[in-house]
């Protein structure tokens, strides 16, 4: 499994059919984080690598809105874990809700999530290329 871990302590990692968020340093007490991007270099590395790995994985994916709840990224239910995680796309940071503490997955993308949440990193207010 490929990863990348960003300064604000966010790493990437996929595999075949996902892409996953999870914690850099190890942290059992909290299931809420919040992961800011100092500068638009940071922003752009995290978007291009997001990018880079889920074009990977899903060689057919396009970025677009989202149309329904399934696409929708801000919650996902994590069947291993048995319980929902959520997350927040802002220009300066993103927020998280980790499903639960026993673990350090954040938030495991599909790929239809993945289009919707690639089209808000390469869309977002300020950001656009």
């Amino acid at each position: 499994m490929k990863t990348k871990v960003f300064d604000n302590g966010l790493v990437v990692k996929h595999r075949k059919s996902a892409v996953i968020l999870e914690l850099g340093k190890d942290n059992n007490t909290d299931y809420r984080f919040v992961f800011y991007f100092k500068t638009l270099e940071e922003f752009a590395e995290f978007r291009d690598y997001t990018k880079e790995v889920a074009t990977s994985i899903w060689t057919n994916l396009t970025p677009r809105i989202a149309e329904s709840e399934g696409a929708d990224y801000w919650e996902y239910y994590d069947r291993q874990l048995d319980n929902n995680g959520y997350i927040n796309l802002f220009k300066d940071k993103i927020c998280i809700e980790r499903p639960s503490l026993e673990c350090e997955r954040l938030y495991q993308f599909n790929k239809r999530r993945m289009e919707s949440f690639l089209y808000d990193l390469l869309h977002i207010e300020g950001l656009v290329q």
